[in-house]
């Protein structure tokens, strides 16, 4: 459920959403939010909700939600256009947030967010984080050549964004840079999986790669990068 007065964001975040493979429904205040959930509370599984809204704002909505008993029913991620301290983000968790994040969003970092709340198996089950990108990668396998993109990367691997149909166990170069860094990364990598074999729907079909060869240098800038994306994320330690 998208809670936001701007009919902009109500729309953005529904498309990006849907085309994700979510069922969402969306209301523009915090008023409108309380009667959904009074009429049918298992049926939310999550809430993204705007701090600022006419009526009844973000925090009176969760003040609601904590006095009326449904705290733990669905998630809750904030939603805010402004910046906002660190006495926010505490008051925030305390009524029952699981996160904030500001409006200046990617498609790639609000899945992430969502998917990571929604789907916490399945981040366990990583042995590394992975943090949300999206940049342009050449890469080649055998005597092919192609651009990609990289949607998410973690310090030992990578989801490549292609309309390439990669098999398991190929061997690629591949080439990018990192934003704000004039540093070009060359490695190696070995595909893992592919969205096109294994039959899964996906809005961003590509494949996963593992890394197999780094240069020290290489692999110190990757993790610093995952390092400071996640503490853009609130998701760092």
């Amino acid at each position: 459920m998208v809670a936001d007065d701007s009919e902009f964001f109500r729309i953005k975040l529904s498309d990006i959403l849907t085309e994700a493979g979510h069922k969402v429904g969306i209301v523009k205040d915090g008023a409108e939010l309380i009667k959904e959930i009074k009429i049918n509370p298992n049926g939310i599984d999550m809430i993204l909700l705007d701090l600022q809204m006419p009526r009844m704002d973000g925090f009176k909505v969760l003040e609601w939600i904590r006095a009326n008993g449904f705290t733990g029913k669905f998630h809750v991620l904030a939603i805010t256009g402004v910046y906002e301290t660190s006495q926010v983000v505490e008051r925030l968790k305390n009524l029952g947030a699981e996160g904030l994040m500001t409006k200046a969003f990617t498609p790639e970092q609000i899945i992430f967010r969502v998917n990571n709340i929604l789907f916490p198996e399945k981040v366990k089950r990583r042995t590394e984080p992975r943090v949300p990108i999206s940049l342009p990668v050449d890469f080649s396998f055998n005597d092919t050549s192609s651009t990609g993109y990289l949607l998410n990367v973690s310090e030992g691997g990578m989801f490549l964004h292609t309309k390439k149909t990669l098999a398991p166990e190929t061997i690629i170069d591949m080439r990018f840079t990192f934003p704000g860094s004039n540093k070009l990364l060359n490695m190696k990598g070995v595909v893992k999986w592919c969205t096109q074999l294994s039959g899964d729907k996906s809005l961003f079909g590509g494949a996963g790669i593992q890394f197999i060869s780094l240069e020290p240098q290489d692999q110190k800038l990757i993790k610093e990068f995952v390092q400071a994306e996640l503490k853009k994320l609130g998701l760092e330690g």
